[in-house]
């Protein structure tokens, strides 16, 4: 039981700094690329550098832990289950009814790289949190 609980930790605190770095700081020069690509002058502050990073390390935080609540059933391939965990993690969000996906739609030609950009960003979050929770609690 006390492995158990070690391992969602674990899973927590990858997820959190993995959430952070890639889907935040990562997110928000995407965003910048985006909006540079698009013609949008100005728009940059810190208030909204904190959240895109605060909204990252949650769905991080969120994404760990049910990372490891799932690497509970055995798999062993763990680069792998990142980037297939990291691509379900982004279908999930695509479908969700989260209206800060109608960002978007403000960039009708930028539409499909926006999404690409986006599901790289998730791929190497679900490929970092892997490697990461091996190198930091799988013994």
């Amino acid at each position: 039981m006390l492995r158990q609980l070690k391992q969602i930790f674990i899973g927590a605190l990858v997820g959190l700094v993995s959430g952070a770095l890639i889907l935040g700081l990562g997110g928000r020069m995407v965003m910048r690329l985006i909006a540079i690509l698009g013609d949008l002058q100005g728009g940059f502050s810190w208030d909204g550098s904190m959240e895109v990073i605060a909204l990252g390390m949650l769905i991080g935080l969120i994404s760990g832990t049910i990372f490891a609540l799932v690497l509970q059933f055995g798999h062993k391939k763990r680069p792998w289950t990142g980037l297939v965990y990291g691509i379900l993690v982004f279908g999930s969000i695509l479908i969700l009814p989260i209206g800060g996906k109608g960002a978007a739609a403000g960039f009708p030609k930028l539409v499909y790289a926006i999404y690409l950009l986006f599901g790289f960003l998730f791929l190497l979050f679900g490929w970092t949190m892997a490697t990461l929770f091996d190198r930091w609690g799988h013994k």
